[in-house]
């Protein structure tokens, strides 16, 4: 049987305070990954990832060969979402400054807005990642953005709150998991 001793007991719960303080706004960030697939054929791939208001996340990682826009993304997975059977539709306005997206279905959920209703986030927001930073709110439309090998877009619905962190909150429990058990080390007791 193992024990803690007392003199180690204080230390070990005030560094668990502090680990769970420290990691607590990046939890809020995370999201649950409901599914993932691979699409496409080529030698170059670049994720999606879609964030729902229910806070469901998806990820389809697209293989090609050519560089992509955006929406050349999403019409490769509206062609072959049947063939990886799952089901993906996306819907959006054409403006004379381009195309604003307003709905995606993916399997069970949905969501549709386009910012007339307060506080005006009911919209797809657009994020993209390059290979050498994190995620940014892009600044030019998903018809107009080309990915190359490596880089990433996200789609998120209803806030302006970067796209979740995956994998889902599941891997910081085992991490807690164990730093919890390194600190119930202590004499061992016959």
């Amino acid at each position: 049987m193992f024990l803690v001793s007392s003199s180690v007991q204080p230390k070990f719960r005030s560094c668990l305070g502090i680990f769970v303080m420290a990691m607590a706004p990046a939890m809020t960030g995370y999201g649950d990954l409901i599914q993932s697939w691979e699409i496409g054929e080529g030698q170059s791939s670049a994720m999606v990832q879609f964030d729902f208001r229910a806070g469901n996340t998806y990820t389809v990682e697209v293989a090609f060969d050519d560089a992509i826009s955006g929406q050349g993304l999403l019409d490769l997975i509206v062609s072959e979402s049947d063939t990886a059977d799952f089901s993906f539709a996306y819907e959006s306005i054409s403006y004379s400054f381009g195309d604003f997206l307003i709905g995606i279905a993916l399997e069970n959920d949905a969501d549709y807005g386009d910012g007339s209703n307060p506080p005006y986030v009911d919209y797809w927001h657009y994020w993209t990642r390059d290979l050498s930073a994190g995620w940014t709110e892009s600044m030019t439309g998903f018809s107009d953005r080309i990915l190359t090998d490596g880089e990433s877009d996200a789609w998120v619905f209803g806030t302006t709150d970067a796209p979740a962190l995956i994998p889902a909150p599941a891997s910081l429990a085992v991490i807690i998991s164990a730093f919890i058990g390194s600190g119930r080390r202590g004499r061992r007791v016959r």
